[in-house]
């Protein structure tokens, strides 16, 4: 578990430390929504059909906490340096990129024992990152800072 939580401080330093492109509304817009969406797939994955599980299936961890911390940092390097104002082709490219680390993420969790699948396997984790990064892509397009074009 140590190992877990060297990492989770680790990527939280880069995003702290990162320069801006993205203004603190996009981020926090874009991020709040990505950790609702993240919350209720959770829940409703482990509870509802046992697809996956973090920590201990039988009791509540507040390392859980980290999970989400880590889930945070990651979303605002990902969002810091979005291509909004580039064509389809590189922001499909940012996307697939962004998709594979985060499964190599995913499968990093698994073997540190802090994730744990269930009748989940990566490639549906694959398809999810993937969608689930389009659709993060129309929050942040939405929320944008436009005050540079007017």
């Amino acid at each position: 578990m140590k190992i877990f939580i060297v990492t989770v401080i680790l990527v939280l330093l880069v995003a702290l430390k990162m320069p801006r492109k993205r203004t603190r509304h996009e981020l926090l817009a874009t991020i709040q929504f990505a950790l609702l969406m993240n919350f209720v797939t959770d829940l409703y994955l482990d509870l509802k059909y046992k697809l996956y599980w973090y920590f201990d299936k039988e009791q509540i961890e507040w390392l859980y906490l980290a999970v989400a911390v880590g889930e945070i940092a990651v979303l605002v390097i990902v969002f810091n340096y979005f291509p909004l104002k580039s064509n389809a082709i590189k922001r499909f490219i940012y996307i697939l990129g962004w998709t594979c680390i985060l499964v190599l993420l995913e499968l990093y969790a698994v073997y540190i024992r802090v994730l744990h699948y269930g009748e989940w396997n990566i490639l549906y984790s694959a398809v999810v990152y993937f969608i689930s990064l389009y659709i993060l892509y129309f929050v942040l397009e939405y929320t944008a800072d436009r005050r540079e074009t007017q």
